[in-house]
């Protein structure tokens, strides 16, 4: 399986949550495979927490399933007056997960499908190799079964298989992996580093993409980190995209406006004809992928034409600063 993938697959853990339309309604007691298939066709859902019934509901009620939970297209009312039966393979968190070759046996701990269709993508088996949790892709999957799932993985593919760790553990070895680096220290109020079901996802604003890519490279080696998903944007490519947006909008076509981003908070500098293009202006960015907040900054002057650029950085339209003579002063 192409680990592009990875986030995109179903993942369900048994145990976890249940949402429907309307709010939280159980927790995800098993899956139903149809039989002789690896593909999922119904869900057990435990109602409450503790005391409850288990109701199975079809495959085609899923939106999402994550480490968050599980999410159905339905209410809680529509869950609770659920009469679906179906008849397949009943797996849960006490499945065994046994491998042919080496022997050796574990249980299941998350089975995760590609979306829509329901067919297998991989499944995470607990302790199949003393304490450890091994990623099994589907082409090592020989047969699901009542009560059990066989692999077989060759034993030099064996070794290599990836270690599933714990979300938590993948998050704290992140987050001490970044604030290792010094320099990046600044960024932090602007970025966000989330783990879910082994995908680090990296959000917000940093102040340039070539420390978006850093930070991607420095990351990349922590074992058990299965897919990185890097959506930081840097303030060099919110500037540049950002006043393209500007110049191609009618509305501030041709008017002298700076973009200055500090991690997303964008000010605005220069000067524009009407106070329709400076609340235009302020429009536009505000609705741009990547911005936070903005501070409009522009003045109006409806003979201006260019944009000050060596004007002082602290806001408004200013003047170009001209350099005069220097003078050393010593004692």
């Amino acid at each position: 399986m192409d680990t592009s993938l990875i986030s995109e697959t179903e993942k369900f853990h048994f145990g976890g949550k249940v949402f429907c339309s309307d709010g939280e309604a159980g927790i995800l007691s098993y899956i139903m495979t149809a039989i002789g298939t690896r593909r999922v066709i119904s869900l057990g859902v435990k109602l409450g927490r503790f005391v409850g019934k288990t109701v199975e509901v079809p495959f085609s009620s899923v939106l999402d399933a994550t480490g968050n939970g599980v999410t159905l297209s339905i209410s809680r009312a529509e869950l609770a007056a659920s009469q679906t039966t179906v008849e397949g393979t009943q797996l849960d968190h006490r499945t065994v997960v046994h491998e042919t070759v080496s022997g050796s046996h574990g249980t299941l701990r998350l089975f995760a499908t590609q979306p829509q269709s329901g067919e297998l993508a991989f499944i995470v088996a607990h302790a199949l190799r003393g304490n450890q949790d091994l990623l099994l892709r589907e082409e090592y999957i020989l047969k699901i079964e009542k009560d059990s799932i066989s692999a077989t993985v060759p034993e030099a593919v064996f070794q290599t298989l990836p270690a599933h760790r714990l979300d938590s553990d993948l998050q704290s070895e992140v987050e001490s992996v970044l604030f290792e680096l010094a320099p990046l220290h600044v960024d932090f109020p602007g970025m966000r580093a989330r783990v879910l079901d082994s995908i680090l996802y990296l959000d917000g604003n940093i102040s340039s993409s070539l420390r978006a890519d850093i930070v991607e490279d420095q990351v990349s080696g922590i074992a058990g980190i299965l897919e990185i998903k890097n959506r930081l944007i840097g303030d060099d490519i919110l500037a540049a995209d950002l006043a393209l947006a500007l110049g191609r909008d009618p509305r501030t076509r041709e008017q002298p406006i700076g973009v200055y981003p500090r991690l997303g908070v964008v000010r605005l500098s220069g000067s524009v004809h009407t106070p329709q293009q400076k609340a235009a202006a302020e429009k536009i960015a505000e609705s741009f992928t990547g911005v936070r907040s903005i501070v409009n900054d522009l003045v109006i002057k409806p003979k201006s034409d260019i944009l000050n650029v060596m004007a002082a950085s602290s806001g408004g339209d200013g003047e170009d600063i001209v350099p005069g003579k220097f003078v050393r002063h010593t004692k």
